[in-house]
């Protein structure tokens, strides 16, 4: 009988294991990417803003063989006065920082979607067909690299629409609350990153990762940041986890006690 059980438990486990590695993949897109400037296989493009010429919405592909993830991302803008702008201004993350770890091997962070010209402005970049069951990590960064006197351009970051998550955002990024952050995108060359990761989607199957200006010092934002200007987007890393793990740990436990009670 002792046999019996341990062969149901490795079947089951290896079930759920196996359910696991099947669903998990990583995507990338760069949002400002010109022809000549380096790009890894299987990362899309899609943008927004004033000279894009790239699509505004589409389906993520897998990195590791270019698969459809099912997964169809969006860039909606929310215009004040002016809307956002696609710039070609070149930059770069410095080695070893966030940024750098996640996206060095896959985008040249040269590029960025500019600010709306008053505040109030936003973009939304929306994730639907995720899987209600999954879990899904979010990373996302720019860097205007315009020096000094651009340190004050700051962009908020805010995760919605999300059952659930788990801020993971760079160690020295500005946290507002678990589910919003801030830094300098005016001068970002230190690579800090919004991270999300755990996050559930919800039975709707969709979150939505939306990017303004700062909120400002009264609200808990960055001191002295400009009331308008951030930049809205660069470059995001989507990676499915797989199936969320209470649901595992139930089918497992499930198991189990058919296990014992047929004993």
């Amino acid at each position: 009988m002792k046999s019996i059980i341990g062969v149901a438990i490795a079947f089951a486990m290896l079930s759920v294991a196996a359910y696991a590695v099947s669903d998990t993949w990583v995507a990338y897109n760069d949002c400002v990417y010109e022809a000549g400037q380096f790009i890894a296989d299987n990362v899309t493009t899609f943008a927004i803003g004033r000279s894009n010429p790239h699509p505004e919405i589409g389906d993520l592909l897998k990195q590791s063989d270019g698969g459809n993830t099912g997964v169809m991302v969006t860039f909606s803008e929310f215009k004040t006065a002016g809307s956002l702008n696609w710039a070609t201004d070149a930059s770069a993350f410095d080695d070893g920082s966030d940024a750098a770890d996640i996206f060095g091997d896959y985008v040249d962070p040269k590029g960025n979607i500019s600010y709306g010209d008053a505040p109030g402005w936003y973009l939304d970049l929306i994730f639907e067909g995720l899987d209600p069951g999954g879990f899904y990590t979010f990373a996302g960064s720019v860097n205007r690299n315009g020096g000094a006197d651009y340190a004050e351009r700051v962009t908020n970051w805010k995760i919605m629409e999300a059952d659930a998550f788990l801020y993971a955002s760079s160690e020295d990024a500005h946290k507002i609350a678990e589910d919003s952050v801030e830094f300098s995108t005016g001068m970002n060359s230190a690579g800090y990153v919004a991270k999300w990761t755990n996050i559930a989607p919800g039975d709707d199957g969709k979150i939505v990762i939306r990017t303004s200006h700062s909120v400002g010092d009264d609200n808990g934002g960055i001191a002295d940041a400009h009331e308008s200007k951030g930049y809205a987007a660069g470059v995001f890393m989507l990676e499915s986890q797989g199936p969320q793990a209470v649901g595992a740990i139930g089918k497992l436990a499930t198991t189990w006690g058919e296990i014992r009670a047929a004993r």
